[in-house]
């Protein structure tokens, strides 16, 4: 894989950024089959790992896995002074990069990612043959502060919140609740450097937010062949009026590589890409709960997605429902679970690289957003 030596775009990349994760409410939502889970209004965390207990749980299990797995810190420290922690997993030639809870407020996802943790430091025979052809590195919670910093922002509301914790941030802040903090997912570099500012002209190093240049400095290091990035969405229903589970995209920032001048290159990668998505659409297919569907992302070359696909990286944007509070998590946690290790599966034994497509390309599209009903009583 090369580096991207041209400078990122402005123009309509700008507008994109405000766009993305948008959602309003039908005009008249339809009626949810089944009828839930939905949270009460009260946001409730005690289900998911804290900061220390994620550190500690992620060590209590490198301890007991024999040396199998290393847990360490990220490159860089979150805006707060704390550690990103980081788990790789084997030696093999073939990379694989997980990242997940980028946003602190879709946590879910994280406990995901120690389920699979949990599983590759095991001595089962498919956790062996992972290890052995892969080299595996699991971010589960890149937003440590936006999860559970002991911080309040300038509305004086506390975390978890979607941004890191930045009350300088300027750029988009309007829209990402300015005195807060920037929206990690909005500022990967897919330049030459890791510290490149994704919307200003040029090569720099304005990067602002340490947190997405932590994990561009770890992509620099690990090369992965595959990136994975794990998020939450909000509540929708499809065609039939069935609560989708989850959604699932690919890169897209086409017009971005044909200015770099690899529109060759990333129309391969989305190829890939899309292999990677079928491999996990077809994982959970076997399980009735999982309800998956296409996220209508956008172009914004910036996003993780998009980034790491631009540098050369197969890329995939998987997002489970959230905000539904405790109820639920195992189950959607287990999509993630499911979804990630059907991924490391098929790289371990090959058949990543050569898997149809059709899956992906036969995928249905987002239906529209339901409220939760909890917030009309």
């Amino acid at each position: 894989m090369r580096l991207r030596t041209i400078g990122s775009a402005l123009g309509t990349s700008l507008v994109a950024v405000t766009l993305v994760g948008l959602a309003g409410p039908a005009l008249a939502d339809p009626v949810t089959v089944p009828g839930g889970p939905w949270d009460d209004g009260e946001e409730n965390v005690e289900a998911i790992h804290g900061y220390e207990q994620l550190w500690d749980t992620l060590r209590t299990i490198e301890r007991s896995s024999g040396g199998t797995i290393d847990v360490a810190p990220a490159p860089l420290q979150s805006n707060l002074g704390r550690d990103i922690p980081v788990v790789t997993v084997g030696d093999g030639p073939v990379d694989i990069m997980f990242v997940a809870n980028q946003h602190g407020n879709e946590y879910v996802v994280s406990e995901g990612m120690l389920s699979i943790v949990r599983a590759l430091a095991g001595n089962s025979t498919q956790a062996q043959a992972i290890r052995e052809a892969l080299t595996v590195t699991i971010v589960p919670r890149v937003n440590v502060d936006g999860f559970d910093g002991d911080v309040v922002d300038s509305q004086g509301l506390t975390t978890p919140w979607r941004q890191n914790y930045d009350p300088t941030c300027s750029a988009f802040c309007s829209f990402y609740q300015g005195g807060r903090g920037y929206d990690i997912n909005r500022y990967h570099s897919y330049t030459e450097s890791a510290y490149d500012h994704s919307y200003q002209p040029g090569l720099d190093a304005n990067n602002p937010v340490d947190e997405a240049v932590a994990m561009r400095l770890l992509w620099d290091e690990r090369q992965p062949q595959v990136v994975v990035d794990f998020h939450h969405q909000g509540s929708y229903v499809d065609e039939d009026g069935r609560l989708i589970t989850g959604s699932i995209m690919w890169p897209n920032a086409t017009e971005e590589a044909a200015r770099l001048g690899i529109a060759d290159e990333f129309a391969s990668t989305i190829t890939t890409s899309k292999r990677a998505v079928s491999v996990m659409l077809t994982s959970l297919e076997d399980y009735g709960w999982a309800n998956i569907t296409r996220y209508p992302s956008t172009t914004t070359p910036g996003i993780a997605r998009n980034a790491y696909g631009l540098l050369g990286s197969a890329s995939v944007l998987f997002e489970v429902r959230g905000g539904i509070g405790q109820k639920s998590v195992g189950h959607l946690a287990k999509h993630a679970e499911v979804a990630g290790m059907a991924v490391l599966t098929a790289a371990a034994e090959g058949s990543l690289w050569t898997a149809s497509t059709a899956p992906a390309d036969d995928i249905r599209e987002r239906g529209d957003f339901v409220t939760n009903p909890h917030e009309h009583e």
